[in-house]
């Protein structure tokens, strides 16, 4: 018995150490375990923020170099510009007729189907004038204006120029409106910096602040024909241009406007970083000419060129074997009063050389009506060089009051550009106001008008005789004898094809 006592108190005993061992290890792994997470809290273990302490210079330091580095050039040119670019939406209504409808409901409207636009554009007077591009208002019937602050205002069509892709809008405000500041185009290096400006997608957005995208200028002095207009001297840019960018500004690092974002190359129809921008000199000749007289007056100088090939100059003995030859000289013509002859060789216009009916064309539009510019001519195998006044192809008007269409003098760049054979009679349509009596005649522009004729006053509606309209004094001559709600019937040519049609005077 007290064997077994013994024995038992032994493995009590053992027990007793074991457990006493086991916890006094554990205490000290504890204690180990502890100390190592106290070591790895402060070699940088969690939290994973550091709490930065007000009176830490070095980490200051570094971050006012930092924000120094994040305002830079780009950022101050879109902040300065930003707050003058506007979003430019339009709505076209056009009146569907659908024949079983018009059979039961014949005194009834047609059906409205609108369409939807958006562009952009930018304020260039602080009155409220905001330039964008004629493409982007084109045929709109309402204009809506949306400036960066989120404001929004109704646009009136102050001027527009199809061939230059140039429009003027005017938004009457009660205060002020930001003007970006207009650069220097004349004088772009390729590889510096090019920042677009604008709204793409805005529909998708909603919203009234506007996207910059930054890039390079590529290229300057680009050509491009874009809907059947030819467009010299464009700006490249590899900033991202998209729908909705038409008619922003271009912008340098200085945030001044150097160009109007007007196209883009693409097999997608979106930006594949070859976009293109009006320069902004080019676009400061028309400003003036689109709000005092809604139009661009057209430079006229009153020549017919025909080019100059080796043949032609063996026979008339020139010295040179390049060049445009004067075959015709408009009558009474800036070209005839500064002395051009028929037989002179034009080498120069102004600071451009021409050799090519395209390159006369080329300098041609760099001309400003109004200015003198020097043609550099040879003459019996001589060279001189004569100033010419330059003038503006004569409008009429008059057609605007009663028609809502303007004529001027056919010229031959105004031929070639509408494919007209002929053009020494008659009297072209230059612009047609969407809604007026031309436009519901279906006159367009580029119509040559040839002949007119007068609906007489009797029960049988009966025209006059046809009045062969050669110059832009007969057109006036016949206008002057119409009266308020005449039937007018005109024959014109469109291209190739002669094309009758009716109009009604309205007087405006």
């Amino acid at each position: 018995m007290d064997a077994r006592i013994s024995k038992f108190s032994k493995i009590v005993l053992i027990l007793i150490l074991f457990s006493a061992g086991a916890a006094g290890g554990y205490l000290l792994l504890s204690r180990e375990r502890l100390g190592s997470q106290r070591t790895w809290m402060q070699d940088g273990g969690p939290p994973y923020f550091i709490e930065r302490a007000a009176a830490d210079t070095e980490v200051a330091s570094t971050e006012a170099e930092i924000t120094h580095s994040r305002n830079n050039a780009i950022v101050q040119a879109a902040r300065k510009v930003g707050s003058s670019v506007v979003s430019v939406s339009t709505v076209q209504v056009e009146i569907v007729r659908d024949p079983w409808f018009d059979l039961f409901y014949p005194f009834r409207r047609g059906m409205e189907r609108k369409h939807y636009g958006l562009g952009s554009g930018f304020i260039i007077d602080k009155r409220g004038y905001i330039l964008t591009n004629q493409h982007v208002i084109e045929d709109a019937d309402t204009i809506k204006i949306s400036l960066a602050n989120g404001e929004e205002f109704e646009a009136r069509v102050v001027g527009a120029d199809y061939e230059s892709d140039l429009a003027m809008l005017k938004v009457d405000a009660k205060t002020d409106l930001p003007a970006a500041e207009l650069g220097d185009s004349s004088d772009l290096l390729v590889g510096e910096w090019a920042i677009a400006i604008g709204n793409p997608f805005g529909f998708l957005l909603k919203d009234s602040q506007p996207t910059v995208t930054v890039g390079v200028v590529s290229a300057t002095d680009r050509s491009l024909r874009e809907n059947g207009r030819v467009f010299d001297n464009l700006i490249q840019t590899d900033a991202s241009i998209n729908p909705g960018n038409s008619g922003g500004p271009l912008v340098n690092c200085y945030g001044q406007v150097i160009g109007v974002n007007t196209a883009i190359f693409s097999t997608s129809g979106g930006s594949q970083g070859v976009g293109f921008a009006i320069p902004i000199n080019n676009a400061k000749q028309k400003i003036n000419e689109l709000i005092q007289y809604g139009m661009v007056m057209e430079p006229w100088v009153g020549v017919e060129y025909q080019e100059l090939n080796k043949d032609i100059a063996a026979h008339l003995g020139s010295p040179v074997s390049e060049g445009l030859l004067i075959s015709d000289i408009a009558e009474g013509g800036p070209a005839e009063k500064a002395g051009l002859m028929r037989g002179d060789i034009v080498v120069k216009i102004g600071d451009q050389s021409v050799r090519t009916l395209d390159e006369a064309t080329a300098a041609g539009k760099l001309l400003k009506s109004g200015q003198e510019a020097i043609f550099r001519v040879v003459r019996n195998g001589e060279f001189q060089d004569i100033t010419v006044k330059v003038g503006s192809a004569e409008t009429a008007e008059v057609a605007k009051a009663w028609f809502g269409m303007v004529v001027q003098v056919p010229t031959r760049e105004a031929a070639k550009k509408y494919g007209l054979s002929s053009y020494r009679k008659g009297v072209l349509v230059i612009q047609v106001d969407r809604n007026s009596p031309a436009d519901a005649a279906e006159l367009r522009r580029g119509d040559l008008i040839l002949t007119m004729a007068k609906e007489q006053a009797d029960v049988f509606r009966s025209f006059d005789e046809e009045i062969e309209i050669k110059t832009i004094d007969d057109f006036r001559k016949f206008v002057s004898g119409i009266r308020s709600g005449q039937r007018i019937r005109i024959v014109f040519k469109r291209k190739e094809k002669l094309w009758r049609t009716y109009l009604a005077a309205v007087r405006s």
